[in-house]
């Protein structure tokens, strides 16, 4: 190649020459070229959630974080990646292994929040659990769920729990749901590889324990004890052993084959109907009884006004009446003063006359008159006449009452 080539700014080239070496050159410049090849180098920049990974020609890797950038160098480099930086959120935590310089294996858990780049000597642990089956979600399939990051947070999981057997040979699907929480992750890693598959388990062989023992009714009976954490010894001894604290399980139901369901269908709405009609006619009873008592609240109140009203009447009465008698006591006593008044003044007028009179005879005493013959002379017509015989007797003994 021969001539002059340009190189802009914030460019860089490589300049083969005939011997192979290379040489680089950044604009801007202008650059004569002879005997000599000129390819562009390409840039590499992080930004502050990435990282660099840089791979060079002797096998030799490293990583730098973001924000940065990097020449790509055809000799040194054996190519440049750029990943982003893994996340972490205050509930979530990874798993990183490291390898140091005699080959041994160090472990170790990093915790949110914070962002993580990997050295080149480390790796995360990935988890391959049980999960969804795509196709059937409420079937758990192996390998299905695989990640990096662990929630470290309350948790739950949904299983159908297939081909329970009852004590009368009834064949039921159980449906729970697992409320979980992580509270050791060492002991989980070193314990378990699937802790999902260790549940499954676990809840299995409790629900099959607690319909063995059980007909298909006495199953039905009991189907609250499967809401409580006592009907699941072995998922609650299994969790503890992993690292894992159970919550809660909540019994979400069970189904059975066709022929079972029908004939359980068909019980349920026979009993449904008895039930209704009962509650109907309960109902009934109580509207009946409620119509009854209140006629006699009504009653007794009527009874009670009727009670206070002749109360009321009766203290009227007695209160007219009294009024009436201390109006006439008060009528009486006026007349008795009236007549009392009266009668004294009769009985000083009846005084002032004997008085006067007693004084007038007092005076013609004194004039020598005789007093019974001009008593005599003034009553010559007297009412009546009184004879006294004393036939010899002592006319001092005798006494007359007019």
């Amino acid at each position: 190649m021969i001539g002059l080539t340009t190189i802009r700014q914030g460019r860089r080239v490589s300049v083969w020459d005939h011997t192979g070496r290379v040489t680089f050159v950044d604009g801007p410049k202008r650059l004569w070229v002879f005997r000599r090849t000129v390819e562009p180098v390409s840039r590499y920049s992080a930004e502050a959630d990435e990282y660099l990974v840089i791979r060079h020609s002797n096998g030799v890797a490293s990583h730098l974080r973001g924000p940065c950038e990097t020449w790509f160098d055809p000799v040194e480099h054996e190519s440049i990646d750029i990943r982003p930086l893994v996340p972490l959120d205050a509930n979530e935590a990874v798993v990183v292994y490291r390898r140091g310089e005699s080959d041994e294996v160090a472990r170790r858990i990093l915790r949110g929040p914070a962002q993580y780049m990997p050295e080149p000597d480390e790796w995360l642990h990935e988890f391959v659990w049980h999960g969804s089956d795509p196709k059937n979600p409420r079937k758990k399939i192996p390998y299905a769920l695989r990640f990096t990051k662990l929630r470290v947070i309350p948790d739950q999981t949904y299983v159908d729990v297939r081909d329970v057997r009852t004590a009368d040979d009834a064949l039921l699907t159980v449906q729970a749901m697992i409320l979980f929480e992580l509270v050791d992750i060492e002991r989980m890693l070193d314990q378990t590889h699937d802790p999902v598959a260790d549940f499954i388990n676990a809840v299995t062989a409790d629900a099959i324990d607690f319909a063995a023992n059980r007909s298909f009714n006495e199953f039905k009976r009991d189907t609250e004890q499967l809401s409580t954490l006592a009907a699941y010894p072995n998922l609650v001894g299994r969790a503890e052993r992993i690292g894992y604290r159970i919550n809660k399980v909540v019994y979400r139901g069970y189904e059975a084959n066709p022929r079972l369901q029908a004939m359980h269908d068909d019980a349920i709405e026979s009993r449904t109907g008895l039930q209704l009609q009962a509650e109907t006619e309960r109902q009934a009873q109580e509207l009946a009884d409620l119509k009854l008592l209140r006629e006699a609240e009504r009653a007794k109140q009527q009874r009670e006004i009727e009670r206070e009203q002749a109360e009321h009447d009766q203290q009227m009465k007695r209160m007219s009446h009294r009024e009436a008698m201390q109006r006439k006591a008060e009528h009486h006593q006026q007349a008795v003063a009236f007549e009392k008044e009266l009668n004294e003044v009769e009985l000083d007028q009846e005084r002032a006359k004997n008085e006067n009179r007693a004084s007038h005879l007092k005076s013609m005493r004194e004039m020598q008159v005789d007093l019974t013959r001009y008593l005599v002379a003034q009553y010559q017509h007297p009412d009546r006449l009184v004879r006294i015989d004393t036939n010899g007797g002592d006319p001092a003994a005798l006494h007359i009452h007019d």
